[in-house]
């Protein structure tokens, strides 16, 4: 019986075995360290011995690089670089060279080799491993130091080249290895044989017609001058030669030249697989053709622009293309934004590339949106930086672009346009705007419908335009570089709003003797009347924005008034409104009466606040006979005769001026449109010192309104109408469209103010709705009555077994009998559409009353912000709190309850009201009291219970022994309250006190 041998213990370098795998760990600092571990442990060792173990060493580098285990291929990969680097490097001659340079290339063949039958997977693995080896002896630099041979060169090149044509996956690997071998030999004193090889060798490989070997012939072609380059495969050698366009186009994209077809040819195998990832010989054709254009090199080489346009343009975004080509094209464009010369940014907007992006764009759901997106952003980013960079984008997204027809925004459902405009600089603005403003008057469109078309969508990015400043500070200043923009803007608008041209009825010599600027601001084609109305609406939304953000907004409105002036004299020019009409006189009137303000605004002193807010008032008032309301008319005499109440000094005089005033605001806040609003806001602010309690109590009266029909007619002095007559008129306001124009830019603060207050007006009717579906329903059975007595028949719904025969009997009537039907069935859908008008009109006056009382509680905050400090705003207090608790508008009621809470926070912070007679305001606690123990809503007690706290402070604050009356007011309300059970004061209402009570005793 045979005993089993035993078996020796073997000597495993457990160290070596811990750095091998330390080096495919996918972390790099653990990576480098296990790679100085392994030079240090063989340095450490003795020159005995070195050949086996260096032998071992390689050999085991080499595997790993073969090897797909983590990050195995980068870790061996550094590893091996170093250790050739090191013992074998141009810089090692201490006689430790245990083999040569060609025997390290044969062990890196023979451990690379793929023998026998594996896998694919092994196949690959081992192509990689050759590939990274070779990468490895070029970058330790063995093979170029003094004196080495170029057959180890030729060697590293022949497997290189190899792999390129056996493996086209690989060929973008191996281009990129010899495209950075060529820049780093740049860098010591080489000899020009290796690179000549190099070229020899793309060229006898057929590797010189693909995307890898035009970047390397480039590279060599600029960096290494005195390279001899063939004229066999470009002509005069360069591939960037303007009659090689289109060929080098189609290499890069990857398509067949026509000279290459297969391996059977003898041509190498084109790229079966797409990726995402754009080729790097993309970047360095474009590079080099912006780096030319930016030299201003003049020659054969064919210019960035006609590239981009033929290569990228007409290949990669042609409407035939792939969804992947464009994808490339997307990030082509995405890397050239970033880093182009800004006078090459716009040669990227061409004309493919601009309609795919509108098209990925315009859908979530599009295969490229994401693409479309990440190049939007570029953009910006760069504009973020750089915000000169914007001019090329707004050109090109703008409709004054030779492609644009539409909005950009709109098309894509963006706001890119918006945000260039909001970071773009001056003078990119500058240009952009000046050119808008004359394709406005001059669209480049001969058909009546495409012009108007363009000139809305024109008008349009101009008032974005104006609009994109958050402020306007910057603007009106002297050294302002944008004045220029915004008085053309408004010249161009006034003259496309308020003139017509008739060219063909003007005498030659009219022609003749204008000016070249009058011939240029002639619209081509006329502007319609319909795109007129919409150009005026523009205008005032571009005042209405200067109103707001300008500090002196009453120069471009006079600068507005004045264009309007000057054209009317121009014989080239018809203005809409007939100088010799009816109304010359009191326009005539109003020029001189605006020539008084600005006389007077320029010889007064001191403050000229209420001066220039009068002027603005007025000049806008002039704008609005303009615009045809016939409103503005009766209101220019009633700001004359305000201005002249106002401006005296007697006590009587000014007392009517300032109620004057108040009308003519309250006048303008009622109506829908923005400008007027902020105007009348404005105005206000200016003038809050000269308002007196008869004024106060103008805007009082509105909140004591009733919100319906009878309070509509009261406020507006409206006479009782057919509602058919009412509802009608009311669709056809002018003032709605500029609302609606403030919505749909998304602007408009308070255009959403309206629309809330609508909705919210619509939600507080529920209560009533339940009633009204009621009534609505015995109205409708009462109306399908009288419809069946008429028709003889069962009204609808009826039971069948009570229906008489006499009832449906079907016997034919006469012709008087139809006629005299006819009579009756007309009267009874009159009287129903007489209801239906009815209930409608209701509908909308509860909506007008609840607007403008939302209009005038914004006037009051104005009012209570200016001048908390004067006793005549405590009169507003009781007001307040009782439209908190009448109004059926939620709104209404949070607004005034905001108000009330706002004046005692302002009183409480800053200035208090100086009270010369404390009896009046203990009467007004008395009625705040009384207010309180009405039945209300949660926040009209709680804004009782600040109404109290605030009027006791300020009671406190006079004179602290008016305690004894404020605690007798209070206690006379709580004995009320304790013995009534119907009392509607809240428990909160005497809590508050207490504590408030408290911390005054706590503060003594």
């Amino acid at each position: 019986m045979f005993k089993k041998r035993r078996r020796e213990p073997s000597s495993v370098d457990t160290r070596m075995v811990e750095i091998y795998d330390d080096l495919a760990n996918e972390s790099e600092d653990i990576r480098i360290k296990a790679a100085h571990a392994l030079l240090t442990r063989l340095s450490s060792d003795s020159i005995d011995g070195l050949r086996e173990q260096f032998n071992e060493v390689l050999q085991r580098l080499v595997r790993g690089l073969c090897s797909s285990r983590k990050a195995a291929r980068i870790g061996f990969s550094v590893a091996l670089t170093e250790l050739l680097s090191q013992r074998w490097g141009q810089h090692r001659d201490d006689g430790a060279h245990v083999l040569n340079t060609a025997e390290l290339i044969d062990t890196l063949i023979k451990q690379t080799e793929a023998s026998g039958k594996i896998s694919g997977q092994e196949e690959r693995d081992h192509q990689f491993g050759r590939l990274f080896g070779a990468e490895a002896f070029i970058k330790s630099g063995i093979l170029f130091q003094p004196g080495a041979s170029r057959d180890a060169w030729l060697k590293i090149l022949d497997i290189i080249y190899e792999i390129a044509k056996q493996k086209p996956w690989l060929r973008e690997e191996c281009g990129w290895i010899l495209f950075g071998t060529c820049q780093s030999l740049t860098e010591g004193d080489h000899d020009h044989s290796f690179i000549q090889a190099l070229l020899d060798k793309l060229c006898q490989s057929g590797i010189a017609e693909t995307p890898e070997g035009i970047a390397i012939w480039l590279n060599i072609r600029a960096v290494h001058p005195g390279i001899r380059l063939p004229n066999a495969i470009w002509r005069d050698g360069n591939p960037l030669d303007r009659k090689e366009k289109s060929r080098l186009a189609r290499i890069l994209k990857e398509a067949s030249t026509g000279s290459q077809s297969d391996e059977a040819t003898g041509q190498i195998a084109q790229k079966g697989n797409w990726t995402s990832r754009i080729h790097f010989a993309w970047i360095v054709v474009l590079n080099q053709l912006a780096g030319n254009a930016a030299m201003g090199t003049k020659s054969k080489t064919v210019s960035f622009e006609e590239f981009w346009r033929e290569a990228i343009d007409d290949h990669l975004f042609a409407a035939s293309s792939t969804e992947e080509r464009k994808y490339w094209g997307f990030s082509l464009f995405q890397q050239m934004f970033k880093s182009a010369s800004p006078s090459l940014l716009p040669a990227l907007f061409s004309r493919n590339l601009k309609r795919s992006l509108i098209n990925q764009l315009a859908s979530k759901g599009r295969y490229l949106h994401l693409a479309a997106e990440r190049s939007i952003r570029s953009i910006l980013d760069r504009v973020k930086v750089e915000p000169s960079a914007a001019s090329a984008a707004l050109e090109s997204f703008s409709c004054m672009s030779v492609d644009g027809y539409l909005s950009f925004d709109q098309l894509t459902k963006t706001k890119t346009l918006e945000r260039l405009m909001s970071i773009a600089d001056d003078n990119s603005l500058l240009n952009v705007g000046f050119e808008l403003c004359n394709k406005l008057v001059c669209p480049n469109a001969q058909d009546d419908q495409v012009a108007t078309a363009r000139r809305q969508v024109l008008a349009d990015e101009i008032t974005m335009l104006l609009k994109s400043r958050p402020t306007l500070n910057s603007v009106v200043g002297s050294a302002s570089t944008l004045r220029p923009l915004v008085d053309r803007t408004l010249e161009v608008l006034v003259i496309c709003s308020y003139f017509s041209v008739d060219v063909g009825g003007l005498p030659r010599c009219s022609l003749e003797m204008s000016s070249a600027t009058n011939r240029r601001d002639l619209p081509d084609p006329p502007v319609s009347g319909k795109t007129q109305d919409m150009l005026r609406t523009r205008l005032l939304t571009c005042l209405s924005h200067i109103v707001s953000k300008c500090p002196e907004p009453r120069s471009y409105v006079y600068r507005a008034l004045g264009v309007i002036r000057l054209k009317e004299s121009d014989g080239l020019l018809r203005p809409n409104l007939d100088p010799t009409g009816p109304i010359s006189g009191t326009m005539d009137q109003a020029w001189t009466v605006l020539a008084l303000v600005a006389d007077d605004l320029e010889k007064a002193k001191g403050n000229k606040t209420f001066l220039e807010a009068f002027m603005l008032l007025y000049a806008l008032t002039v704008l609005q006979v303009y615009n045809g309301d016939a409103d503005a008319v009766n209101m220019l005499d009633e700001l004359r005769s305000c201005y002249d109440l106002m401006t005296q000094r007697r006590q009587v005089h000014g007392e009517q001026g300032s109620e004057v005033l108040i009308e003519i605001l309250l006048s303008l806040v009622a109506k829908p449109s923005v400008l007027s609003r902020r105007l009348a806001h404005q105005v206000l602010s200016t003038a809050t010192s000269d308002i007196n309690s008869n004024g106060l109590q103008a805007m009082v009266k509105v909140l004591e309104t009733q919100e319906n029909v009878s309070g509509r007619e009261e406020m507006f002095e409206e006479e009782s109408e057919d509602p058919e007559s009412n509802s009608a008129a009311s669709d056809t306001g002018s003032d709605v469209e500029e609302v609606d124009m403030e919505d749909a830019n998304g602007t408009g603060s308070s255009s959403d103010e309206e629309g809330e207050s609508s909705t919210s007006t619509e939600s507080n009717e529920e209560p009533d709705d339940m009633g009204g579906k009621e009534a609505e329903n015995k109205e409708l059975a009462a109306f399908n009555m009288k419809l069946a007595q008429a028709l003889k028949t069962r009204p609808a719904n009826a039971n069948l077994d009570t229906t008489s025969d006499e009832e449906s009997s079907d016997e034919d009537m006469d012709d008087e009998q139809m006629e005299a039907l006819d009579k009756h069935l007309a009267t009874l859908f009159r009287e129903r559409k007489k209801i239906t008008s009815k209930k409608a009109d209701k509908k909308d006056a509860k909506e007008t009353m609840v607007n403008f009382k939302c209009r005038v509680l914004e006037l009051m905050d104005i009012y209570v912000k200016q001048q908390h400090q004067n006793p005549l705003s405590l009169d507003l207090l009781l007001p307040l709190l009782t439209v908190t608790r009448t109004t059926t508008s939620k709104l209404v009621s949070s607004k005034a309850c905001n108000l009330v809470r706002e004046y005692s926070h302002i009183c409480k912070t800053k200035e208090s009201p100086k009270i010369h007679n404390p009896s009046t305001v203990i009467k007004l606690l008395e009625d705040v009291h009384v207010e309180a123990a009405q039945e209300g809503s949660n926040a009209h007690a709680s804004a009782c219970g600040q109404a109290s706290l605030f009027l006791s402070r300020l009671l406190l604050a006079t004179d602290r022994e008016h305690q004894r009356d404020i605690n007798r007011v209070y206690a006379r309300t709580q004995q009320a309250w304790s013995m009534d059970k119907k009392s509607k004061v809240r428990a909160s209402f005497f809590t508050d006190w207490i504590g408030w009570c408290n911390s005054i005793r706590l503060a003594r």
